[in-house]
């Protein structure tokens, strides 16, 4: 707080005036006036207290000339008074005062002095600071509630930059955002470093990945992080995420599969749980087990059309179509593809009167490899079953591919006695005159190459 000039001469006229006292009492010798005048000076009723205006008003000055009583005619005044020296002793006291004064207010307020034409003190003087902790300037407050801000001479702004700049979390943070292909971000990155001259690398990154104010341009790259998020799902380190990127690409680059090589669906897999394992089996279902084998790619196109008559790759990648499911889907296929390559063109994903239908065979787990093995089968004996079939219509059950299907894909030991009752007929016809064994009837008729052929 500033001293107080007037307090200041207060006091200092008050000690002199003490002292001037004592000595006038200790000593009663003649004292002399500053107007020439002899003077005998009365001793104060009372505890003398003067205030002294140094600028000599004339208020001062009236009062005093009020102060001494003269009693008699004094001697002229030569200076060596008592009076003479308590005067000139009170004079170099006030000096020192409003000297000890100016140099107090100088140090703590900022040059600021008072003077008796004004009762405006200055109260506190407060460093203000940069975010890096240099003294900009003080702010300043007066006695009389105002206030002002004294900049500091030796204050540099640019020295705040280059201790940024100095911040190795600052000269790095650039490259992992490029390495994460994340642009156009110079603007925040200002931001953070406004508010948090000293912040890691590390902690920038989380910044900018989850506080509001920072993270819009990090959500727009890894979106599908937004997505899980809101889904209650765990949000991915930009590291894990740029891996199944990186996953994803090789996967599909492989394939020859431009189309899907994009952000959009890098997005869509990480938000639906499709980890590179999975995203490469339903390629793979796409490509080697359908669009690679012709009679499979038909039935799965005659199947399941919603899939099928579009781009079966789009329909395959759609985390919408579960993989299980698409993985049955193409078991189907193959069945009825396995139908087709044999010559038989009824095929059907459901039953129906003709076939027990690709579906359910597809259930029960029925592979491709015994699909093809019992069309096989079932083409090369179908036409003579079904033409003894016909001539035995009346004596026993007919046995066609319904028939032929449930024997060899489904093992039905009832449609198997159905075959072997046509067999017993036939044989009969022709054992009594002949001798034509059993085994040779199966060979010559059952198992004769049927007119169905290779699809």
């Amino acid at each position: 707080m500033a001293v107080s000039f007037q307090a200041t001469q207060a006091a200092a006229a008050t000690k002199a005036a003490q002292q001037k006292a004592a000595t006038a009492k200790a000593t009663p010798a003649k004292a002399t006036t500053t107007y020439g005048a002899p003077a005998v000076i009365a001793k104060p009723a009372s505890s003398f207290t003067q205030s002294l205006n140094l600028y000599g008003s004339p208020a001062s000055n009236a009062a005093a000339k009020k102060t001494p009583v003269v009693t008699k005619e004094q001697p002229k005044n030569t200076g060596g008074s008592e009076y003479d020296k308590a005067r000139a002793e009170l004079a170099k006291t006030i000096a020192e005062g409003k000297n000890l004064a100016d140099l107090y207010n100088k140090n703590l307020g900022g040059g600021a002095t008072t003077t008796a034409t004004t009762d405006k003190i200055l109260i506190s003087r407060k460093p203000r600071l940069d975010s890096k902790g240099k003294i900009i300037g003080y702010d300043i407050v007066y006695s009389d509630g105002t206030t002002g801000f004294e900049p500091n001479p030796d204050y540099k702004p640019e020295d705040a930059t280059k201790e940024k700049v100095s911040n190795v979390a600052y000269d790095t943070i650039g490259k992992i955002l490029e390495s994460y292909r994340i642009t156009g971000i110079a603007a925040v990155l200002e931001s953070i470093r406004d508010e948090y001259p000293e912040i890691s690398s590390d902690d920038i990154v989380t910044l900018l990945q989850f506080d509001s104010r920072y993270n819009t341009k990090f959500n727009e790259r890894f979106a599908a992080n937004v997505d899980r998020l809101k889904a209650g799902k765990p949000v991915l380190s930009p590291g894990e995420y740029l891996k199944l990127e990186q996953g994803y690409a090789q996967v599909l680059n492989s394939y020859n599969l431009p189309t899907f090589n994009t952000q959009k669906y890098y997005d869509t897999f990480i938000k639906s749980d499709l980890d590179v394992v999975e995203v490469t089996d339903r390629v793979q279902l796409a490509y080697d087990r359908v669009l690679s084998d012709s009679p499979v790619n038909t039935a799965f196109r005659q199947f399941f059309p919603s899939l099928g008559l579009g781009d079966i790759v789009t329909g395959m990648l759609d985390p919408v179509n579960q993989l299980p499911a698409l993985q049955r889907k193409v078991k189907a296929a193959e069945i009825g593809g396995a139908a087709l390559r044999q010559g038989f063109r009824d095929i059907s994903e459901t039953a129906t009167s003709m076939t027990v239908g690709a579906d359910v065979l597809a259930q029960q787990g029925v592979t491709k490899a015994e699909a093809e093995a019992g069309y096989q089968e079932i083409a090369q004996q179908l036409p003579q079953a079904e033409k003894f079939s016909s001539i035995y219509a009346g004596q026993t059950e007919a046995y066609g591919r319904l028939e032929a299907e449930k024997e060899q894909l489904q093992g039905l030991a009832s449609e198997e006695r159905k075959k072997k009752r046509l067999i017993a007929l036939e044989t009969a016809q022709f054992g009594g005159d002949s001798g034509t064994s059993k085994a040779s009837v199966n060979t010559n008729y059952l198992n004769r190459q049927s007119g169905a052929g290779q699809y």
